[in-house]
């Protein structure tokens, strides 16, 4: 299950980033977003197991984007995007059932510094990224400022280059969802502000469209 969540929490990252500073289109009830380019991502997660049976989780991940976002009811994005979040949470892992979780996160935009060697090497230098606090109970979250912090690192190819084609739809009868990208991906390292973080570099198009209210 938790690698699962990994992986669920790859995908939310990416898409957050394109929309931290759009809440009002994302959250229409009739939303496409597509992306173009050339992106990384380091991401670290570590859980435990709580006496309560719970798990809690903290999670950590650093992306970098440099192409063409095109979102519903938005200007299209041409440019470079870098990315910090982090994230305690807590979950029941037999319901799945979510409790109390806290993050920081935030973008910087059209900031020059970074640099794509194709699926070489990508590399980010310092770069200031101002950060929001968000803290969720059960029921509801709250977003507060909370400073800056400077991201940097570089990615490393490592390996073979593999391809992907795929589409996934999720439908529930009220709720559609459909994710669908083509894409040249390669696993890399990873040398900057997240010690020991996965890490791989990827390049191609990627879609998301939904019906669903969020």
């Amino acid at each position: 299950m938790r690698s699962s969540i990994r992986l669920l929490g790859g995908i939310v990252g990416i898409l957050a980033a394109g929309l931290l500073a759009t809440p009002v289109a994302a959250a229409s009830p009739s939303y496409v977003s597509k992306e173009s380019g050339t992106s990384a991502y380091a991401y670290t997660e570590e859980c435990a197991d709580n006496t309560d049976g719970t798990v809690t989780c903290e999670s950590s991940s650093l992306d970098v984007f440099k192409g063409v976002t095109k979102q519903s009811g938005l200007p299209t994005f041409r440019g470079d995007r870098a990315c910090y979040s982090s994230s305690t949470y807590t979950f029941d892992p037999n319901s799945g059932t979510p409790g109390e979780s806290n993050g920081l996160f935030g973008c910087a935009f059209h900031s020059g510094t970074l640099r794509i060697n194709r699926l070489i090497s990508i590399s980010l230098a310092p770069t200031s990224v101002e950060l929001t606090r968000v803290e969720c109970s059960a029921t509801e979250c709250t977003e507060t400022p909370a400073g800056t912090i400077t991201i940097s690192g570089t990615w490393t190819g490592v390996g073979p280059t593999s391809t992907s084609k795929g589409r996934f739809r999720f439908d529930d009868g009220t709720c559609v969802q459909v994710n669908a990208e083509r894409s040249r991906s390669r696993q890399a390292t990873f040398v900057g502000t997240l010690a020991g973080a996965n890490a791989r570099m990827a390049t191609g198009s990627f879609s998301f469209r939904s019906n669903c209210e969020f």
